[in-house]
């Protein structure tokens, strides 16, 4: 009988760590035009709706998202779209892109309810976290780290950004860049940072080996991340502010010391933006360059191309935004793009800023400050958690750096919070109340 139990056991937990898997190594791979992810946790939704309608926290979200689709459906009706392609899919226009964009939410908090559920449900669930983190790291990471040395010792070739887990990144010498499964090198390596992040968060809790902390960092620096890189430091900023607020005790000598520490972070902010300002130089004259009708999606969309068009388009609508998922259906709008070239819509050009810009754009300033609200409540719930500055850390320092909101694994992320909530600060307080 135990041995059926343990069986049954391993059974279940194998299922969950694949579902997790799934939703946090394939966010640009596409099913129907829906990630794995997406379409497991939508399968699983009316499973899990008692849960959404449980959580505080997820009902705030969730009416925070739906105040967000109505404000953007009244706020099309008085804009004028830029369409010059007659193929666009339904789901791509108008009023569809914010249902589709709220949909991919539900899926985010459905799956956030789904990682909190099972891990509390589970015998062992500190047990079940960390083999979902050893998938993640010891698996799918060493996977990544072999598949980049058999390019690096010209056992396999690729061409320019088109191999599907390492690619040249270089204009003509070989600068090879791990991306995984995502679309290139800086959100793999974000990803990888925030696992990081994870694994400091959780050291003690989980009890880990070094090699979680060092297979990450390992990965972030073979995707040449930059946002990745600014995460690492901001997880040593924090390690030296918690160690000058234990190890010394007489106020100048702290007042002191955390000026260096503040100092040292934001030299090292600026030495890895300088990184993005090199790759932002001269675009109004790379783009004059180009023919009438040449099209290079790596210049004239994504990270370079908003740097131009987001301000333009912030100016004109900060108080309201453009609507939930309109971007690529104004960025050609000349009034915003300016000097940039026009593009086919149906290349359905991103940001690539992500993250809060991407919230401030689309909800515009009212609805961003009830947005940083909602994440400053969640904030302030979780702080009496042991090591609560790594997982704070870790819950916004992806959106700050430009992770896309409807990547998973933030929300997993929040729904390891529930669970520890409920584990480790839930019993303190009823038995303070006996």
């Amino acid at each position: 009988m135990e041995t059926e139990n343990r069986l049954t056991l391993f059974k279940s937990e194998f299922w969950i760590v694949l579902v997790c898997t799934i939703c946090l190594q394939f966010p640009d791979l596409k099913i129907a035009g829906l990630q794995p992810g997406e379409l497991l946790m939508l399968l699983l939704m009316p499973f899990l709706l008692k849960h959404i309608t449980k959580s505080k926290t997820i009902l705030y979200f969730l009416a925070f998202y739906i105040l967000l689709l109505v404000k953007t459906l009244i706020v099309n009706h008085y804009t004028n779209f830029y369409i010059n392609d007659e193929n666009l899919t339904l789901l791509k226009n108008p009023g569809f892109i914010s249902f589709a964009r709220f949909l991919e939410m539900l899926t985010c908090m459905t799956f956030c309810c789904f990682t909190a559920n099972v891990l509390s449900h589970s015998q062992k669930p500190y047990n079940l976290l960390k083999m979902i983190l050893f998938v993640q790291i010891m698996v799918f990471g060493l996977f990544f780290m072999l598949t980049y040395s058999l390019y690096a010792l010209h056992l396999l070739a690729t061409d320019k950004y088109e191999s599907l887990i390492v690619y040249d990144a270089s204009e003509g010498d070989q600068v090879y860049r791990l991306k995984g499964f995502f679309v290139e090198g800086g959100p793999f390596g974000l990803f990888y940072a925030f696992i990081f992040t994870v694994c400091v968060a959780c050291y003690r809790r989980l009890k880990l080996k070094p090699l979680y902390l060092i297979i990450p960092v390992i990965l972030v620096l073979l995707g040449q991340s930059k946002a990745g890189y600014l995460l690492l430091f901001l997880n040593g900023a924090v390690y030296l502010m918690s160690k000058v607020g234990k190890f010394f005790k007489r106020l100048f000598v702290k007042i002191l010391l955390y000026i260096v520490v503040i100092v040292l972070m934001v030299f090292g902010s600026i030495a890895t933006l300088q990184m993005y300002v090199d790759s932002l130089s001269d675009i109004e004259l790379k783009a004059s360059l180009f023919a009438p009708g040449e099209i290079d999606p790596n210049f004239m969309m994504g990270r370079i191309s908003a740097t131009v068009i987001v301000p333009n388009m912030l100016a004109k609508n900060a108080w309201v935004g453009i609507g939930w998922g309109n971007y690529p259906l104004l960025r050609n709008n000349p009034a915003y793009r300016q000097f940039m070239p026009e593009i086919p819509v149906s290349f359905w050009d991103a940001t690539g800023l992500g993250g809060i810009v991407d919230m401030l754009l689309e909800a515009g300033i009212i609805f961003f400050i009830i947005y940083l609200l909602l994440y400053f409540r969640l904030a302030k719930t979780i702080k009496p958690l042991p090591a609560s500055n790594y997982l704070i850390l870790a819950l916004i320092g992806p959106l700050l750096l430009g992770v896309a909101i409807y990547f998973f694994y933030t929300w997993f992320l929040m729904g390891v919070l529930f669970f520890l909530m409920q584990t480790e600060l839930e019993p303190k307080e009823k038995a303070l109340n006996e």
